[in-house]
């Protein structure tokens, strides 16, 4: 190839633009495909979403592929209708070790989560994104994977015996 003439140099500095472009585009897909969802106790969020349930007459269902257990007499969350805004409410929340409270909307995208430790506790469940008034949102239980990092494939979602989630639902006015 002949650099001296002016269309090879043209053709060649293009075919340089498309190869760093292409491996900056493999390059953003690879790491957004390693990072792994998380939020940090104190709220804080890399940011990822859980898939929507197919159906929302159907109970919300983790679609993300992450480990499950099912549940024992020991777990539960309890949690009111309530004002809409940038926390939830959690009434009474009891877990056999430290675990996550999520809420998800209906679209099945995680607003927020709060870690709870293990025992019988109440408190609050910081969101990233407010609920909204008429709305109804899932709340579900997770067990920490050690980290004290929310993350989907990580952290273990509790299941009921029957297969669906662990959690209650609640409406948003």
């Amino acid at each position: 190839m002949d650099l001296n003439n002016t269309s090879n140099r043209t053709v060649l500095a293009v075919v340089v633009v498309v190869l760093i472009v292409g491996a900056w585009f493999l390059g953003r897909a690879s790491l957004s495909g390693e990072m792994s969802p998380s939020m940090s106790a104190s709220g804080t969020t890399t940011g990822r979403t859980t898939s929507p349930a197919t159906n929302s007459n159907q109970a919300m269902t983790e679609t993300t592929g992450n480990v499950t257990a099912p549940v024992s007499s020991q777990e539960s969350v309890s949690v009111s209708d309530q004002t809409a805004g940038m926390q939830v409410t959690v009434r009474s929340v009891s877990l056999p070790q430290t675990g996550w409270v999520a809420v998800r909307d209906s679209s099945g995208s995680v607003l927020g989560a709060g870690l709870f430790n293990a025992g019988t506790n109440s408190g609050t469940v910081p969101l990233l994104r407010g609920t909204t008034a008429g709305e109804r949102y899932q709340v579900l239980l997770y067990i920490d994977d050690g980290d004290k990092q929310f993350d989907l494939h990580k952290d273990t979602l509790l299941m009921n015996s029957d297969g669906s989630v662990a959690g209650t639902t609640f409406t948003a006015n």
